[in-house]
């Protein structure tokens, strides 16, 4: 099957402090940010029935976000500042368009019952650790596609797949720090926690594991999710909830991961399906088949790019996609492969960091 052409200019850079990274986030991408909020306003228009702009003010009236962002990552509020000045947009907007997990749970949609595909495996042999993960995402997402490569005042260099206007979904930093997500939305969650876009930018601020495992651990969580770790250290996983962190790894030295619990039991009583949707554990047997015999990024690569279970969502599947496909070894600094749509026919792109 002939591949899908790569995003054109998919890579962006921006350095500085939180506020600079924003603005030249939103300069950069000021046309694709317009039309990635002009679909996110129609698909919530279709799904709620609500006029897009009483949802936004609604959201962040009955919620308390911007207070634990500013207090745990008060940098990445002024890179979502900045975003919105960068590309003429009201910070509101921009600032709910980046909480995408919570306004899932906020508005009980359907959206978040599916999302990712992600597998770990620990270092050993020579080889680096491995990260890989398929972010599965609703079609009015597709277009967006983006890779954030970040440089902060201290050197460290942050690469994220993310949507235009999005401060990231997943990715890595050159001291060899990767995390990836999956959505749990039958966990409980809270209007007074840390969103997961937050919650993944804080981390890649962590230079190693067990720094990146404590914030983590710190921190309140707004909505539940499955946070995969890798490292020159190690791997992990860790199931976050309103209600803390459950370890989901077992200490094992390869992991993966869907969208149903392996161990957290803080389940959102109104959640009306506990267990997940059939879908995920489906796709978490496909993963569990062939994990134990990746030895690769190229067979983390191959996986994500089945369509049987499937890994791979194509457009139009019942709404949903695979946005994008990330690929890490954790080296320091990373070897880093991005599929900025579905893998088993979009190009994938190296990103380079600096050593």
């Amino acid at each position: 099957m002939s591949a899908m052409a790569i995003v054109p200019d998919l890579v962006v850079d921006v350095r500085g402090p939180g506020r600079e990274r924003g603005r030249m986030h939103g300069e950069a991408l000021r046309d694709r940010i317009t039309a990635g909020l002009e679909r996110w306003d129609a698909d919530v228009a279709e799904r709620l029935r609500v006029a897009p702009a009483d949802h936004v003010t609604r959201l962040l009236a009955d919620t308390r976000f911007p207070k634990a962002i500013e207090w745990h990552t008060p940098a990445l509020l002024d890179e979502v500042r900045g975003i919105a000045e960068g590309a003429g947009v009201a910070f509101e907007r921009i600032l709910a368009y980046n909480l995408m997990d919570e306004e899932w749970w906020f508005s009980r949609s359907p959206s978040g019952r599916r999302a990712c595909s992600v597998a770990a495996v620990a270092p050993g042999g020579g080889r680096p650790a491995l990260l890989a993960q398929n972010m599965d995402l609703p079609d009015a997402m597709d277009g967006g596609q983006t890779v954030l490569r970040a440089t902060d005042a201290d050197g460290l260099q942050t690469v994220v797949l993310t949507a235009a206007g999005m401060i990231g979904l997943t990715g890595c930093n050159s001291a060899g720090l990767g995390v990836c997500v999956n959505a749990l939305s039958m966990l409980r969650h809270s209007p007074d926690g840390l969103p997961v876009a937050f919650v993944v930018r804080g981390l890649l601020e962590r230079r190693s594991f067990a720094d990146a495992e404590a914030f983590l651990r710190a921190v309140p969580h707004a909505s539940g999710q499955h946070y995969a770790l890798a490292a020159p250290a190690g791997i992990g996983g860790f199931e976050c909830s309103a209600g803390g962190v459950a370890q989901s790894d077992g200490g094992a030295d390869r992991v993966w991961h869907t969208n149903h619990p392996l161990a957290s039991g803080d389940l959102d009583p109104a959640d009306d399906q506990p267990n997940g949707y059939p879908d995920s554990h489906v796709r978490f047997a496909r993963l569990a088949a062939d994990g134990p015999e990746l030895t690769s990024a190229a067979d983390c690569e191959r996986l994500l790019a089945d369509r049987t279970a499937p890994l791979c969502v194509l457009p139009g599947s019942d709404g949903w996609m695979t946005f994008g496909s990330i690929a890490m070894e954790l080296s320091a600094p990373p070897v880093v492969r991005v599929a900025p749509g579905p893998p088993d026919r979009t190009d994938w792109a190296a990103v380079d960091l600096a050593a």
